[in-house]
């Protein structure tokens, strides 16, 4: 009888010892989560917080440089090669100020008049070819164009190809939405038209941008060698292999104007576009990276100058 009575307890504190174990372990592993949600939460700040320091350093840096030299910007210039590094106990800090202007913007298809939007033939002629350029379809170049304009217009009369609220707020369409009467903010807005779904999206990743205006030109002094399809878009008869030529020969102190441009490639006749050449710019793009322990974080904030004061249009934050 004693015998058993000791076996009785031997199991009682054994299950005793594992039922403790077992709470213990619960706790510790709700402890562990809880710590590392801490560390995140407190890295998420620590971003957000170095973020906007370094938003504010580059827009400093970028009214000083325009303000005393608003004409020409190459690829040598101080705001794109002298970066913003900081090594912290906090983490390390990596910021760069890079030209956003050399793409296409979006928003140029139409030039905005005081009441309305209306068609810029010659930009939407230049989309053209560079959608020939990319190999795509003339039906489906027709679609994309009315359907960008019919987004961006405010009334609700498609056009020829477009579409208006009837079909993205129908039941063929998912999610359900409307179209937003004004200038593209984004260049992701894009997705949400069949058109662009059906051209494919690499082509307007690599060479479509939203800019706050509905001007079109690019800085040639800045144009990298993956922007050739762009730079022959722009000229009625520049063939890829000329444009090319001309990336790939132009100083690296860059031109201060057409005249050096035009003068530089004598053989091309370029003054046809001369409004789509820049040589300096307004549009930026900064990229900064905080890399601490096993975090990293990063934003692309995009910056317009205007009227003596540049200023963020919006921001895209990964990792945090």
């Amino acid at each position: 009888m004693q015998s058993k009575t000791k076996g009785v307890v031997l199991i009682s504190v054994l299950l005793t010892v594992l039922l403790l174990s077992a709470v213990a372990v619960l706790i510790g592993n709700n402890y562990f989560v809880s710590f590392k949600r801490a560390q995140y939460l407190e890295f998420q700040t620590r971003s957000l917080n170095i973020f906007t320091n370094i938003e504010s350093l580059a827009l400093k840096k970028i009214d000083n440089e325009l303000r005393f030299n608003s004409q020409i910007h190459a690829k040598n210039n101080a705001l794109f090669i002298n970066d913003f590094i900081f090594d912290t106990d906090r983490g390390l800090v990596a910021g760069r100020i890079e030209d956003a202007s050399n793409c296409f913007n979006v928003n140029a298809l139409v030039s905005k008049s005081k009441t309305s939007f209306k068609l810029n033939k010659k930009n939407i002629n230049a989309f053209k070819r560079l959608m020939v350029l990319n190999d795509v379809e003339n039906n489906l170049v027709d679609e994309a164009i009315d359907q960008i304009v019919d987004w961006i217009d405010e009334d609700s009369n498609p056009r020829t190809y477009g579409l208006e609220d009837y079909y993205y707020s129908g039941p063929l369409n998912n999610p359900k939405e409307y179209t937003s009467g004004r200038m593209f903010f984004n260049i992701n807005e894009l997705k949400s038209l069949p058109a662009i779904r059906a051209i494919g999206w690499d082509i307007f990743s690599q060479y479509f941008c939203a800019l706050p205006h509905n001007n079109l030109a690019i800085n040639i002094n800045t144009i990298s060698e993956n922007k050739v399809i762009l730079l022959s878009s722009l000229f009625e008869n520049l063939a890829y292999d000329d444009a090319e030529y001309i990336i790939n020969n132009i100083p690296e102190d860059g031109l201060k104007n057409f005249n050096d441009f035009q003068n530089l490639f004598p053989s091309y006749n370029l003054k046809m576009s001369q409004n789509y050449i820049n040589f300096s710019s307004i549009n930026f793009r900064l990229k900064t990276s905080l890399s601490f322990e096993r975090y990293y974080s990063e934003s692309i904030s995009k910056i317009y100058y205007e009227t003596n004061n540049s200023y963020i249009t919006s921001r895209i934050y990964n990792g945090i």
